[in-house]
């Protein structure tokens, strides 16, 4: 039963995102002024330590990597080579991502407003649906 309360609920809060989402004015980032001019390193350590804090991430290598290392193996070197795999990665997406925001930024400017529509519609589309997804 809690189950299907929480699809309903799901279901009705994806209604009200999209209405939000629709409502919403364009997307757009003004720079007003200049900022002060960091150097690279200062921003990396910024990051690094913002990063390294952040109690998700020490979860998630902390119940994801332990699963895949092979106690009859060095476990330093296990550790560090998934974990530097996973960082390779998370840079590479980084980058992506920004690099792709940095190229859609002047379309999303103008059809930044119908982006918005067509974003809303689809979850209060996908919202009624929800209740009705099959259970496994």
């Amino acid at each position: 039963m809690w189950l299907t309360v929480m699809k309903w609920v799901g279901g009705a809060y994806l209604v009200w995102l999209g209405i939000q989402v629709w409502r919403s004015p364009a997307i757009g980032i003004e720079v007003r002024g200049s900022a002060e001019p960091r150097a690279g390193w200062s921003l990396f350590r910024q990051g690094a330590l913002s990063a390294l804090t952040n109690p998700k991430g020490l979860l998630f290598f902390a119940a994801f990597l332990p699963q895949f290392i092979d106690p009859a193996r060095s476990l330093f070197v296990q550790f560090v080579i998934m974990a530097g795999t996973f960082a390779a990665i998370e840079i590479a997406t980084e980058v992506f991502i920004a690099s792709m925001a940095h190229r859609i930024s002047p379309w999303l400017r103008r059809v930044g407003r119908r982006f918005n529509q067509a974003c809303g519609g689809l979850f209060m589309a996908i919202g009624p649906h929800c209740p009705f997804a099959v259970e496994r």
